[in-house]
């Protein structure tokens, strides 16, 4: 795609949000699309941030995120704000109208999901420097998984059923675990899935049956199970609410801490299956290429 059909594609797809979206807290005038390769992206970036949201902290992960090809970065400024996508990631032609969709629901949560403010304003959840990590955690998880219930919502052709990303959930959710520490991608995107298949409910009504999604019979795995459910419990209630992009501090906070309960025990869960803590920290050694010489 030319950056000209990009620009075009995006300007289509901004107006097709704000006629899907009520009340939309922005206009046509107020969202400034910019593009630009990997190479270019965290430069673009900051030179953003400055323009539409100067007291953005930029911390050292955001270079290495944006250089590796994200889709799409929002900045979130008073009046305009800018979205950034990458022009270089596969399927970007078949997949620009979600991410840019998925951009714009950033947007439009930040200036309506607390009254006249924007919750990473309000409780410096924005920045692991300047937050508690449970509400950091929380937040992410849910911006993320807001942003991507919507963009499915309204730019993709039908649901999927669950037996087609059964197995992909089971393994994103094998991924949250203690270290590596940043997993709540993964978690988010077995979230989303598990939310949005085909007769969903019917889907979470069963997430505490053995074998279903996390096998076992034992008391890690009960655990494992139980502490997933509370997760999508809480989503799942959020999200049947008149308003679901309308948060508080207790409902971020209390969806971290049910992820980090999550995490624990799944990591408990998969030492289990490993054969014990020893055998699971060998095999992270050597998955990292770490040695008893190093």
């Amino acid at each position: 795609m030319t950056i000209t059909e990009m620009h075009e594609r995006a300007e289509r797809t901004l107006q097709y949000f704000l006629e899907s979206m009520p009340d939309a807290p922005f206009g046509v005038s107020d969202i400034v699309f910019d593009f630009a390769p990997p190479s270019r992206m965290f430069t673009r970036y900051k030179a953003l941030c400055t323009e539409y949201r100067p007291r953005e902290v930029i911390l050292p992960e955001h270079k290495e995120q944006l250089a590796n090809g994200i889709g799409g970065q929002a900045i979130i400024g008073k009046s305009k704000s800018a979205v950034l996508i990458c022009t270089k990631q596969p399927y970007l032609k078949a997949n620009i109208r979600r991410i840019i969709f998925h951009e714009l629901m950033h947007i439009y949560c930040a200036k309506t999901e607390v009254d006249n403010e924007h919750f990473i304003d309000v409780y410096g959840s924005g920045s692991p420097y300047e937050s508690d990590e449970i509400l950091h955690d929380g937040y992410f998880i849910w911006s993320e998984f807001v942003a991507d219930y919507y963009a499915d919502l309204y730019t993709r052709q039908g649901q999927l059923s669950f037996e087609s990303c059964r197995d992909d959930i089971i393994n994103c959710l094998a991924e949250v675990i203690i270290f590596p520490k940043d997993n709540r991608r993964y978690f988010e995107w077995a979230c989303l899935n598990l939310l949005t298949v085909y007769k969903a409910e019917s889907v979470i009504n069963r997430l505490t049956e053995p074998d279903f999604i996390i096998s076992g019979n034992s008391e890690k795995a009960h655990s494992t199970r139980k502490m997933l459910d509370e997760c999508i419990q809480l989503l799942h209630r959020q999200m049947q609410t008149d308003k679901p992009w309308k948060i508080n501090e207790e409902f971020v906070f209390l969806l971290g801490e049910a992820y980090s309960s999550f995490k624990h025990c799944n990591t408990y869960f998969r030492y289990e299956q490993m054969g014990g803590i020893e055998t699971a920290l060998h095999a992270y050694a050597e998955q990292m290429g770490i040695t008893e010489e190093n």
